[in-house]
């Protein structure tokens, strides 16, 4: 699960967008209330105890990540 937690790091550190359009659509995958990140929030009381911190870093480095992309390309775009 951290592998494909890394794999959505590194899609979003690549995602160009060339409209707002797109834009919006990451910002609603990654980080919308049915996104990804809150389907592995959720996933977290499903971890093994000795696995919750590195699930904790990983996915809070995916947060911001997808934060940080979407408010970067919003600031190029306009």
């Amino acid at each position: 699960m951290i592998d494909k937690l890394k794999e959505l790091i590194a899609e979003a550190e690549a995602f160009t967008a060339q409209s707002m359009e797109e834009v919006e659509a990451f910002r609603i995958q990654y980080l919308g209330k049915k996104g990804l990140l809150n389907a592995y929030f959720a996933e977290f009381k499903n971890i093994a105890n000795d696995q919750k911190k590195e699930f904790g870093q990983v996915i809070n480095q995916l947060k911001k990540t997808a934060e940080d992309k979407v408010n970067t390309l919003k600031a190029e775009l306009e």
